[in-house]
């Protein structure tokens, strides 16, 4: 039963982590072109409307990306009240879009001297209304796709997003420089609408009439954890704006963008590894969401093979660090590399909370949820207010991994007392060993020592052994290519 479960895990990620392989390497060429057409300038630009458009999306989503993905797993299996569920998201969606956009507009002014201490780029942020509406009627289609575990319309949506994006986006950077960074967002958030409504209406669900009584009576269900959720992600989102704020206003507009390049290398590969995984696992934790037993036991088969894939691609980060900032951007971004690599560290406590913090929302804890999320965020921001002094961008990088790894202790005595869980043997073992080969390399790249690029190729080359072997042992490898074989061949 368990390797049956290990395959399902390692046959989602493939799959899912095959799309995002094109996606970075999509990525990879945007940021490049855009180092190059716009430089640090347009970067630290591009992350200050890409966070204002997450923190009033997270505001007016109303949390619909998690629950709405909960109760349409819920309900999977009874074709009638999933077409009623699939038809409230749907209308819910439309509703939620037009007031994002509508507050957009509203506050422009105010967001705008809240970003920029100006005025003056009130009229891009206003425009930036289009952005959110179409951002979210995309969620809500893919809230449905993803309830319904639809992962190959989720990955075909996303890669033919990601390509127009890039299609449009090189005339438009390259005529207009900086002044072409708000009609791109704006193309790309109406590409990706496109493309997810094309594919949700494949799986040929019918969006059937709900009248304003029942259409209100049946979002309860967002009211009622999205309320926590919503808040978790304002909290969030300011916390995130405060950093940028900060480096602003104490380093100036150039140092954010290097602070930008380095958190899009972590996460584009931190999507790779966990986006690849919770797709999949979020709407199966839903199903089994009242049997603490089942759940003990998911996250931890999701944790095992969460640790064994991340092992190798974070060793690849710190030793490359310099390298990949060189790469995808310009070679006036390698001061950031140290920033870089305790952010990566950072990462690897992050994968290991990923699974556990979802069980909260699985439950219903909208409460406990925020308190512990809100916990990591004032950890985060008080160790940068602290550190800046002494490590200035660097602090951002240490705050990331301090926060990341008082949040695994938090959420772990958290899930003890909710679902009594504890860690199976196999992974503290596995753990131990990852954040042993992980401090060594980091410590050879980080200060150069005598031989340090043999011993972080060494060690790279036993992270990748270690992780074939642990995968072996899960389901076996020969198992793995022949099962997939035959799931293609079907």
């Amino acid at each position: 039963m368990r390797k049956k479960s290990y395959f399902q895990i390692i046959r989602s990620t493939g799959l899912l982590g095959g799309a995002q392989i094109i996606n970075v390497l999509i990525g990879i060429v945007r940021n490049k072109l855009i180092a190059i057409l716009l430089g640090n300038t347009g970067i630290g630009l591009i992350s200050i409307y890409q966070s204002t458009l997450d923190l009033i999306k997270s505001i007016t989503s109303l949390g619909i990306d998690t629950t709405g993905v909960r109760e349409i797993a819920a309900v999977s299996e009874d074709s009638e009240r999933l077409m009623n569920k699939i038809s409230v998201i749907y209308k819910w969606s439309w509703g939620l879009a037009i007031s994002g956009g509508l507050l957009c507009i509203l506050f422009c002014s105010k967001i705008s001297r809240w970003a920029f201490n100006s005025d003056a780029y009130s009229l891009n942020i206003a425009c930036l209304s289009v952005c959110l509406i179409f951002n979210i009627l995309a969620l809500g289609e893919l809230v449905i796709l993803q309830g319904l575990r639809q992962i190959g319309y989720i990955i075909k949506s996303g890669v033919i997003a990601n390509l127009f994006g890039l299609v449009v986006m090189i005339p438009l950077y390259y005529y207009y420089g900086i002044e072409g960074i708000v009609p791109v967002l704006i193309f790309f958030s109406i590409i990706t609408y496109v493309c997810t409504l094309y594919y949700r209406k494949k799986i040929g669900v019918r969006i059937v009439t709900i009248s304003f009584k029942d259409l209100l009576s049946e979002g309860r269900f967002i009211l009622r954890i999205g309320f926590f959720i919503i808040l978790a992600a304002i909290q969030t989102q300011i916390a995130l704006f405060m950093v940028r704020s900060l480096i602003i206003n104490r380093a100036g507009l150039e140092q954010l963008g290097l602070l930008q390049a380095a958190w899009t290398i972590t996460n584009v590969y931190l999507t790779l590894i966990l986006k690849s995984i919770s797709v999949d696992f979020y709407p199966r934790l839903s199903l089994i969401c009242d049997d603490n037993s089942k759940i003990r036991t998911l996250i931890n088969e999701q944790v095992y093979i969460l640790l064994i894939i991340s092992l190798p691609v974070i060793i690849f980060l710190l030793l490359s660090s310099k390298i990949l900032l060189s790469l995808l951007y310009a070679d006036s971004f390698q001061s950031a590399y140290t920033l870089l690599n305790w952010r990566t560290i950072g990462i690897f406590f992050k994968v290991m909370t990923w699974s556990l913090g979802f069980v909260l929302l699985a439950k219903g804890k909208g409460l406990l949820y925020f308190i512990c999320d809100t916990m990591y965020s004032v950890i985060y921001l008080l160790s940068i207010y602290l550190l800046f002094p002494y490590y200035s961008l660097d602090s951002v990088g240490i705050a990331y991994m301090i926060a990341y790894i008082s949040y695994l202790i938090i959420i772990y005595f958290v899930l003890r007392n909710l679902i009594a869980f504890r860690w199976d043997v196999i992974n503290i073992k596995i753990f131990m060993v990852c954040i042993a080969l992980i401090l060594v390399t980091f410590y050879a790249a980080q200060y150069k020592i005598q031989y340090w690029l043999a011993i972080s190729i060494t060690i790279l080359l036993i992270s990748i052994a270690y992780s074939i072997y642990q995968l072996n042992n899960a389901v076996g490898l020969k198992e793995i290519m022949s099962r997939t074989r035959n799931y293609k061949n079907k």
